[in-house]
């Protein structure tokens, strides 16, 4: 029934610029419809691989128009005014066309970077200014590249933290862990060279790689601590971890001792820290425990916490694929996301020749100075000179100041709206691609329209066919007892109700109810649902021997089964064999099914008096 309804989303590589199509020949009309022989020939050829046994155009053709029958029907009845439609086709076509909105090359090209970051870790020197100190941190770099003291600079400028303890050494980092701007900085500069200046929302950085090396991946280890406070002796400490070695040198647990001896709130793990990447710890820390074998632990180390034994357990590194469906994650969050769609734009506004009236534009930049940006978007909303240029589209002044641009009113406001053009002239010729997508990509349009009318059509059958038997079940009823031998048993069936419950002696106080109550089919459910809340399940079953543990027990002369959940426990109810259905409901989904399939050859064949189709068989004959 849903063999056109929704089509699977097609891998789309770089896109490239499609020649002017020949004109595309009407190939028939449903209702006055027209439907275009590249249409038909997208739906054939797609369809054609589910068939058993390969159709000629001529056989397709009918069960097509039946297909554009139904959406005729779906149009007339309005099914794509709904909200639902709308917001169903909206999202759809979003995701559809996000591929043409990005410039894969760039996309694939920051992808690999990313994976080529995971490989290896680098120790850099950082120096992190506040935001807005462009001008500083340009005159600070070039003094860093000219040889000035980098330490004595953190000292007097860096406002990272961390400084007032590594002076601006950072140490090893991995990829990942900082926003991108500072990874791209860190992991493509060269080593021993000054980075250009990046920006993140923290602040402005700029650092130095001093070395690089492999990553190996990361580890699962666990530690004893001894602690030491900050200024204090740390003999104490020291004899109480030698004393735990000893211990262990004589086989006790590694994990009993560090639960019971450890100082580290990881103790309640038995001191496991779980797998972390090198880096994540002290550097102290790290060298030992990634020099360790697995399952080995180590001599008694010391670092700025105190004494430690740690263990190695295993380690482990992520396969490319898996490294890869991360970053692409990051990328979805991070400002790799705006890079293809930008390098796109580019693109688009070379295709399309977009532009701006820069005499227009100064004008309107003067009046926004003398008159202040309120006033004049005030004067101007409806103003309808064209501003801006794309292809065949013009947005006005009227229309560019109704953006209502949130202002910074610290900065000069037709400075800001100067800086704002290059990013509106991106937007609107983006805009104007994702509104010609279908009349510039075939293969956009047919996926387009083919999930479309799948919905539509959808919308629609459920209306006229679908929902037909559980909204009717005299019909379904009548279409059964009208067609009782087709439904016929070619074995006898148990037919009853199956009940379980938790143990045997609510089975037997289960049993005892029923035989003073003796509730109707009707009644069951709820019945033994308000009397044994929690404590009962209910199947209703029809039957042949083999399919059910339980009715080949009780009437096939099957053993009694033993079940592993917990519902081990079972009686049953209203059982017997019976040679036949009585009810529609002894075989409800066959006769559902038999007439909902009824339902839709009298639905088409009521479609095709309705609507008139006309086909072109000279077209028809091209069809390949």
């Amino acid at each position: 029934m849903k063999k056109f309804i929704v089509p699977s989303l097609i891998a789309l590589g770089v896109l490239t610029l499609a020649a002017k199509a020949p004109k595309d020949p009407v190939l028939l009309t449903v209702n006055g419809t027209p439907v275009t022989l590249g249409e038909f020939e997208y739906y054939y050829h797609k369809n054609d691989g589910n068939e058993v046994d390969h159709e000629t155009p001529e056989q397709y053709l009918q069960r097509f128009i039946d297909y554009k029958l139904k959406v005729e029907r779906a149009r007339d009845e309005r099914q794509d005014t709904t909200s639902g439609f709308r917001k169903d086709f909206r999202d759809y076509r979003r995701e559809l066309a996000e591929p043409y909105m990005s410039d894969t090359t760039v996309y694939n090209q920051l992808l690999e970077a990313g994976y080529q970051h995971t490989l290896k870790e680098v120790k850099v020197d950082h120096l992190m200014l506040p935001l807005g100190k462009n001008a500083l941190a340009d005159s600070l770099r070039q003094a860093l590249v000219g040889g000035a003291d980098f330490e004595a600079i953190v000292a007097e400028y860096s406002i990272d933290p961390q400084a007032r303890v590594d002076h601006g050494h950072y140490g090893f980092i991995h990829a990942g862990d900082f926003p991108y701007e500072f990874e791209e900085i860190a992991f493509e500069t060269p080593l021993n060279q000054w980075s250009e200046v990046a920006q993140t929302p923290y602040g402005l950085h700029i650092v130095r790689p001093v070395d690089e090396r492999p990553n190996i991946g990361e580890i699962h280890a666990a530690h004893i601590l001894a602690q030491v406070e900050q200024g204090a002796d740390d003999a104490e400490a020291k004899q109480r971890i030698d004393s735990i070695y000893n211990l262990l040198e004589q086989g006790y647990s590694f994990e009993v001792l560090a639960k019971t001896c450890s100082d580290c709130p990881s103790k309640a793990k038995s001191g496991d820290l779980g797998f972390f990447n090198r880096g994540r710890m002290v550097p102290e820390f790290d060298d030992v425990v990634f020099s360790l074998e697995n399952n080995a632990y180590s001599k008694p180390f010391r670092t700025r916490f105190g004494w430690h034994i740690a263990k190695k357990y295993e380690e482990r590194k992520s396969s490319p694929s898996e490294v890869k469906g991360m970053i692409k994650g990051m990328m979805k969050r991070d400002s790799r996301n705006i890079r293809p769609r930008l390098a796109r734009a580019k693109q688009l506004r070379e295709e399309y020749n977009s532009r701006f009236d820069s005499n227009v534009f100064d004008a309107l930049l003067q009046q926004v100075d003398q008159l202040g940006y309120d006033s004049v978007m005030t004067l101007r909303a409806a103003d309808p000179t064209p501003l801006i240029f794309v292809a065949d589209s013009t947005v006005t002044v009227g229309e560019f100041l109704g953006s209502n641009y949130r202002l910074n009113p610290n900065d000069k406001a037709s400075t800001q709206l100067a800086n704002r053009m290059d990013t509106r002239l991106n937007a609107v010729t983006i805009a104007y691609e994702d509104a010609h997508l279908e009349q510039k990509y075939p293969e956009f349009r047919n996926l387009s329209n083919e999930y479309r009318d799948g919905l539509m059509l959808v919308s629609s059958l459920e209306k006229n066919v679908w929902n037909r038997p559980a909204e009717d079940p005299e019909g379904l009823k009548a279409y059964f007892e009208a067609n009782r031998e087709k439904y016929a048993f070619s074995e006898p069936r148990w037919k009853g109700y199956i009940i379980y419950s938790l143990t045997d002696s609510i089975i037997g106080e289960i049993d005892a109810y029923l035989a003073r109550v003796k509730p109707t089919p009707e009644q069951l459910n709820d019945s033994l649902r308000a009397n044994f809340p929690g404590e009962v399940r209910i199947e209703r079953a029809v039957l042949p021997k083999g399919e059910n543990q339980v009715v080949d027990f009780i009437a096939f002369g099957g053993i009694r089964p033993k079940f592993s959940n917990r519902w081990n426990h079972f009686t049953t109810y209203m059982g017997g064999l019976i040679n036949g259905p009585e009810e529609v409901a002894d075989v409800r989904n066959r006769v559902t099914n038999d007439w909902t399939a009824a339902l839709e050859e009298e639905f088409v064949a009521e479609l095709r008096k309705a609507y008139p189709v006309k086909v072109n068989k000279k077209v028809l004959k091209k069809a390949k």
